[in-house]
C-alpha cells in the first residue's frame, strides 16, 4: 500500500501530464506557440519529476538497478530540466534578460555537478540528499539542487505576476491560483535548502520539519495545475462570450444593411465583405439624413422622451425611426414619382444628385461606432420602431398637406 507522500505524489504527477497533454492539443495553431509551448513542457517535466521521485518510485527503482538513490538523481534532473523549460517562458513573454544559452549552461553546470557528488558518494550510500545523511557530499548535492529551484520558482513567481496584468479578472483567478501554487513549492524548498545549509555549517544538528518540504512539493504542482485549469476555462469561456456577443453584433448590422439598401441607388453586387456592408450603411445613413427634417427629429425625439419614462429604449431607437420614416418616404416617392414626398427636392427624379449621396469610398472601422450601427440593427426589430415611424410620418404629411392648402 503507498505512502500518504507517494499517493500526493503520483496524484499530483497524473494531474500534471494530464494537464500537459491538454495543453499539447490546445496550443496547436493558437497565438503565442512559444510560449505555450514552453510552459507545457515544463509542466510536463515537474510531474515526472515527481513521479520518479514517490517513495515507492524511489524504493523500485533501487531494486530494479542494485543501486541506491537512482530515481533521487532522475527526479532532481527532470525538475532542474523543467526550470529550464520555465525559463523559456519567462524568455518569450519577456520577462528573462539571461539569454537561454546562458540558461542551459547553468542548468548543465549544475546537473553535472550533481552527478559527480552521486557518482562519488551517493551510488553506495542510504540516504545521499537527505537530511538523514549529514555528510557533506550529500548535503552539497542537495544545496546545488534545491538552490537552482528556489531561485528558478521566485523569479517564475514574479514572471507571473506581470503576465497577470494584462488579463482579465477571470483569468487573472487562475493565474492567482498558479502562484499560489508555485508559492507554496517555494516555501517548502527554501525552509528545506535552509535545514540544507545548515546541515552543511554544523552536521551535528538535528533537522527539523523536512516531511513538511517534501508535501509542499506535491501540493504545490497540484494547485499549480488547478490555476491552470481555472485559468483555460475562464478564457474559453469569455471567448465563447465574444464570440456569441460578435455574432449577435454581426446579424444586427446584416439585418441594418439589409434594410437600408433600399435607399441606395446603385448598389454593389453581392457579395459584400463585412466593411463593404459598413460603407453601404453609412451611405444610407446619410440619405436618411437628408430626407428627415428637423420637425420630424423633434417628434422623434418627444416621443422617446416620454416613452422612456415607463419602459427602456434600447439605444439607436432614434436612428432606426429615421431609418423607417426615410424608406417609407422613398417607397412612396418611387411609387409616385410625382407626388412630391422628398423633402427638400424641387425635381421627381429619383436619381437626383440633390438628394441621392454616395460615400462609396468612406472607411469604417470605429469600434463604438460599428457597436452603435448593431445597436440601430436591433432596434429595427422592434415592432415600436414601425409603429412611432407610422404614427409620426402620418402625423408630419397632414401638417405638410394644411401647410400647402393654407398656402
Amino acid at each position: 500500500m503507498p505512502d500518504a507522500v507517494s499517493l500526493l505524489w503520483l496524484g499530483a504527477a497524473a494531474a500534471g501530464v494530464v494537464e500537459a497533454v491538454r495543453k499539447a492539443v490546445v496550443n496547436r495553431g493558437s497565438g503565442y506557440a512559444l510560449s505555450r509551448h514552453f510552459l507545457t513542457a515544463g509542466i510536463a517535466g515537474m510531474a515526472l519529476s515527481l513521479a520518479a521521485g514517490a517513495p515507492v518510485t524511489l524504493d523500485w527503482v533501487d531494486e530494479l538497478t542494485g543501486l541506491h538513490n537512482t530515481a533521487v538523481v532522475a527526479q532532481n534532473v527532470l525538475a532542474m530540466l523543467a526550470m529550464v523549460f520555465t525559463a523559456g517562458f519567462l524568455h518569450t513573454l519577456g520577462q528573462l534578460r539571461l539569454p537561454m544559452p546562458a540558461v542551459i549552461t547553468i542548468f548543465m553546470v549544475c546537473a553535472a555537478a550533481m552527478v559527480t557528488l552521486y557518482t562519488l558518494a551517493g551510488a553506495r550510500t542510504s540516504f545521499f540528499a537527505s537530511p538523514r545523511n549529514p555528510a557533506w557530499p550529500s548535503q552539497l548535492y542537495s544545496a546545488i539542487y534545491l538552490g537552482y529551484l528556489v531561485g528558478w520558482l521566485a523569479m517564475l513567481l514574479l514572471g507571473l505576476t506581470v503576465v497577470a496584468r494584462g488579463e482579465v479578472a477571470g483569468v487573472r483567478g487562475g493565474v492567482a491560483f498558479a502562484q499560489l501554487g508555485v508559492a507554496v513549492s517555494l516555501v517548502g524548498l527554501s525552509w528545506r535548502l535552509g535545514v540544507t545549509l545548515r546541515l552543511l555549517v554544523d552536521p551535528h544538528h538535528p533537522p527539523r520539519g523536512t516531511h513538511f518540504g517534501v508535501f509542499t512539493d506535491g501540493a504545490g504542482l497540484m494547485l499549480f495545475v488547478a490555476g491552470s485549469l481555472f485559468a483555460a476555462a475562464t478564457r474559453r469561456l469569455f471567448d465563447w462570450l465574444d464570440r456569441r456577443r460578435t455574432q449577435r453584433r454581426d446579424a444586427a448590422i446584416e439585418r441594418l444593411w439589409k434594410r437600408g439598401r433600399v435607399l441606395l441607388a446603385h448598389r454593389r453586387p453581392s457579395p459584400l465583405s463585412f466593411i463593404q456592408k459598413l460603407v453601404e450603411i453609412e451611405d444610407a445613413l446619410l440619405i436618411v439624413e437628408h430626407l428627415v427634417d428637423e420637425r420630424i427629429r423633434r417628434a422623434i425625439r418627444n416621443e422617446l422622451q416620454t416613452l422612456a419614462l415607463y419602459v427602456h429604449v434600447p439605444a439607436g431607437t432614434a436612428t432606426a425611426v429615421d431609418i423607417e420614416i426615410a424608406l417609407a418616404t422613398v417607397v412612396a416617392h418611387l411609387s409616385h414619382p410625382s407626388a412630391g414626398h422628398l423633402p427638400g427636392s424641387g425635381r421627381d427624379d429619383a436619381d437626383s444628385p440633390a438628394w441621392w449621396l454616395e460615400t462609396e469610398r468612406l472607411h469604417v472601422d470605429d469600434a463604438a461606432r460599428i457597436r452603435w450601427l448593431a445597436d440601430v440593427g436591433d432596434a429595427l426589430t422592434h415592432r415600436r420602431v414601425q409603429r412611432m415611424a407610422t404614427r409620426i410620418r402620418a402625423t408630419h404629411r397632414r401638417l405638410r398637406e394644411a401647410e400647402s392648402a393654407s398656402r
